[in-house]
């Protein structure tokens, strides 16, 4: 049955696009149309300019357009005769193109791109014009620029995250995009190949004034990793490419409820043929964060309750540096080489309360004294090559990485029991922890592209990639005032991971209509070697990843967009490592050996009106969910908490997204989500967690004068279903003012993040007959005082690359 429907959706897909194809053809015959994008002297795309086109000989108007948030605009034109095209922002100075003529038989001609030049009175408001976040949406993603935004300065990427519209991240690093979890983070369009805790270090060490823009992908297409069920969330770092030499550097500080700073300074020379970059951040934070945690058994006479007090220290340094060189017009060379050190000690105070149901009558009280001395560094070494057949868009790219990754936690565990009075009782227990872990990560890629005609494009490639991780956990316990090894807590892990990928992406527009579609293929094979008890798990599969975009532009206002794909969330490295890793005497994480993947299909419908509003319903449907449950062992007076595939996952939801220019000095963004979530776990599903949530984002720009300009960004989410847990309502709300200096050259900001500190968050579970409540209240609220300055006499920027690795770490915790 399933082959007779496949045979006929695709003769019934065929048939509607020869239609679609005979309808193109004879409207071309009729009317053509002429495409083009506007950017400015920075490669950077113009949006809402005015575009003109003129009859020659006796210039009469034929058609006017505006260009969209991506700086793209189509105008109809008559079948012959020779042309003009005028161009107009109100930045910009005005911009006349040379006569053109359209060749016959073409529906769609292509302009190359209209570039215009910055008014010369603008020049000192460019950092106010350009400094809101501007929301861009294209094809397969939606781009956040926040290079110029005030409330970007002062905190770290972990933390500007959790501010972008969509995004949910918690303090362990775990990202969801509009309610699904198991999103991809990249960097620079590579995956981050971390999770969990050693990725939001990794994101705590970041400064996020060194970010550019922040890339939504809710529905990838096949030219990306297929990693990532929920989506990709790419971050791309500044990087700049201008010629001649030119840097940045600022300062920046303040306190939330300890003290806090950074600086930064970044250098770029551009000989034409030549370029060199490179930047350097320091970072410092002290935090001090609060967490309680209560489980409660419905078949015992016992409850448990967990207060925990944290002070941690965050110390980073982050830099890059590079070289591209042009050897001639079409061949390029790029080196690279980017680092992130720091250490992120942290001392906690936790007090176990062992208490009766009913009457809360005293059972055990024990007092943790935790020390944890986590340090990392995480080094990235990349190669690249670029050859242009020609100047139309044929080339070819080659990328070569070596990942370095290592982290060690050393950690002290003293615990002190005290009777039903409160006075402490001779008995204590101490243990010692060494947990190091190293990653080696090496990935070849190539990728091709081919225009095809006026309108197409073909982009094909390969992807090879090994990982290597090894964790020896060591615990020593006190034992007659001695320590001695722990065997039953200590273990070896070795895993091993080989990847191969291959796609094809193919892209045409036919007038109005637009489709991409795209395979991917990908092969796995892993190997984990658990050495303590010498035990070996491999597993080798084959996956096919489609992706289909259909657009079509009925007029300049009203635009729709189809899209479908599929995607996988492979275990995180350690989540694959049966060892145990203890918070408390009374408290540990534990892998799972026998993990599967989860594999996500997701359909997406998109309406755009104006390039100003945009709204999206989504369906998704994933199975073998991964998520972490708690569980109980030792007479329920341990719990633990182990990653487990649930049954399946369904989400839908609409979100809208709205540029909302209320005025000319408030201008904004807003971004309104709808969702609802089911999780099925347990034996065939038969326990079920759903619920709908709401949420939206508001950020909103002010511009005072010339020099001034504020920012007010709000967040609200309502309670939402993730796995076993419901989490439930809280927002945030932030502000800055900025003043730019010395004639332009400098900017200081002051912001204030989260200014009721509300960024509480509570979430409870009832599953295997526990009820676990948990309230973590994070030191989000701090006051940051920064100053930047620009120097140099560079005006051109030329243009970003990035490397072809940043996948693979986002999955290593």
């Amino acid at each position: 049955m399933k082959i007779i429907t496949r045979h006929n959706m695709f003769f019934t897909g065929r048939w509607l696009l020869s239609c679609l194809l005979l309808l193109t053809y004879f409207t071309a015959q009729a009317q053509q149309r002429i495409a083009g994008r506007v950017t400015d002297n920075q490669g950077e795309a113009v949006p809402f300019a005015g575009v003109l086109l003129l009859h020659l000989p006796d210039s009469q108007r034929v058609s006017t357009a505006i260009s969209d948030t991506a700086g793209y605009f189509q105008l109809p034109a008559a079948a012959k005769g020779s042309y003009l095209l005028k161009v107009s922002s109100m930045e910009h100075l005005a911009y006349t193109g040379p006569q053109f003529t359209l060749p016959e038989g073409t529906a769609l001609h292509q302009l190359p791109d209209v570039v215009l030049t910055r008014h010369q009175r603008m020049l000192q408001a460019v950092h106010i014009s350009g400094g809101r976040p501007a929301v861009e949406q294209q094809m397969d993603k939606t781009v956040m620029r926040i290079e110029n935004s005030v409330l970007a300065e002062g905190s770290t990427a972990l933390e500007l995250l959790a501010k972008m519209p969509g995004v949910t991240v918690d303090n362990s690093g775990n990202v969801s995009l509009k309610g699904r979890p198991g999103t991809l983070v990249m960097i620079n369009g590579k995956p981050a190949y971390l999770t969990g805790n050693q990725l939001a270090n990794l994101l705590r060490g970041t400064a996020s004034g060194n970010i550019s823009r922040i890339e939504i992908m809710t529905n990838p297409s096949a030219r990306y990793d297929a990693s990532g069920k929920g989506g990709i969330v790419n971050i791309v770092m500044k990087k700049s490419t201008k010629d001649d030499f030119n840097g940045t550097v600022s300062v920046n500080g303040g306190a939330g409820r300890g003290a806090r700073g950074g600086g930064n300074v970044s250098m770029n020379y551009s000989t034409g043929k030549f370029n060199v970059f490179g930047s350097y951040n320091y970072i410092f934070e002290d935090l001090k964060n609060d967490y309680i945690t209560l489980r409660e058994f419905e078949n015992h006479t016992f409850r448990r309750e967990q207060t925990n007090n944290e002070t941690a220290r965050l110390r980073a340094h982050d830099f890059r540096a590079g070289a591209d060189v042009t050897i001639n017009a079409r061949n390029t060379i790029g080196l690279q080489v980017s680092g992130n050190a720091g250490k992120y000690p942290v001392v906690q105070q936790t007090q176990n309360l062992l208490t009766g149901l009913t009457d809360h009558t005293r059972l055990q009280d024990a007092r943790t004294a935790t020390t944890g001395k986590e340090n990392w560094l995480d080094l990235l070494y990349n190669v690249s090559y670029l050859h242009r057949f020609n100047d139309k868009g044929h080339e070819i790219t080659v990328d070569a990485d070596y990942v370095s990754h290592y982290s060690r936690m050393k950690q002290q565990l003293d615990t002190r029991y005290h009777a039903q009075d409160g006075t402490p009782l001779p008995a204590a227990g101490s243990r010692k922890g060494d947990i190091p872990s190293e990653n080696n990560i090496y990935v070849l890629k190539t990728d091709y592209a081919l225009p095809l005609g006026k309108a197409g494009k073909l982009e094909a490639g390969w992807k090879g990639s090994y990982v290597k991780t090894e964790n020896n956990l060591q615990y020593d316990t006190l034992h007659n005032h001695a320590y001695e090894p722990d065997h039953s807590a200590s273990n070896h892990f070795i895993y091993q991971e080989h990847i191969q990928a291959g796609y094809v992406n193919l892209k045409q527009t036919y007038g109005k209509f637009s489709i991409q579609a795209g395979l991917r293929g990908e092969y796995t094979h892993t190997r984990g070697h658990q050495i303590t008890t010498d035990s070996v798990a491999t597993r080798s599969y084959f996956k096919l990843f489609p992706s289909v975009f259909l657009s079509r532009e009925f007029n300049d206002h009203h635009k729709l967009q189809l899209s479908y794909s599929r995607r996988i969330e492979r275990p995180g490295y350690w989540d694959l490592n049966p060892f145990r890793l203890y918070a408390d005497p009374f408290n540990y994480e534990e892998g799972n050996p026998y993990l599967l993947p989860a594999i996500a299909n997701t359909a997406e419908m998109s309406y755009t009106f104006r390039s100003v509003y945009h709204a999206t319903l989504t369906y998704s449907r994933s199975t073998d969910v991964i998520s972490n449950l708690v569980g109980a062992a030792q007479d329920h007076t341990v719990m633990y908490t182990r990653p487990e595939n649930l049954a399946s996952f369904t989400n839908y939801g609409l979100s809208i997204t709205a540029a909302t220019d209320f005025t000319r000095w408030w201008k904004g963004s807003q971004f309104i989500n709808l969702f609802h979530n089911t999780f099925s776990a347990g034996a065939a599903g038969k326990q079920v967690f759903k619920g709908g949530s709401f949420t939206f984002d508001s950020q909103n720009t002010f511009t005072i004068s010339s020099r001034w300009k504020a920012e007010l960004n709000a967040l609200f989410r309502t309670s939402e279903v993730s796995g076993v847990f419901t989490t439930k309502f809280y927002y945030m709300i932030s502000a800055g003012a900025q003043r730019e200096v010395l004639k332009g050259k400098g900017t200081i900001k002051l912001l204030v993040n989260d200014i009721f500190r509300s960024r509480r968050i509570k979430e409870y579970s009832l599953y295997n007959n526990i009820y676990t409540y948990n309230d973590n209240r994070f030191d989000s609220r701090s006051c940051m005082l920064s100053f930047s300055y620009r120097f140099g006499s560079g005006t051109q920027d030329k243009g970003r690359r990035s490397t072809g690795s940043e996948e693979l770490k986002g999955r290593l915790k």
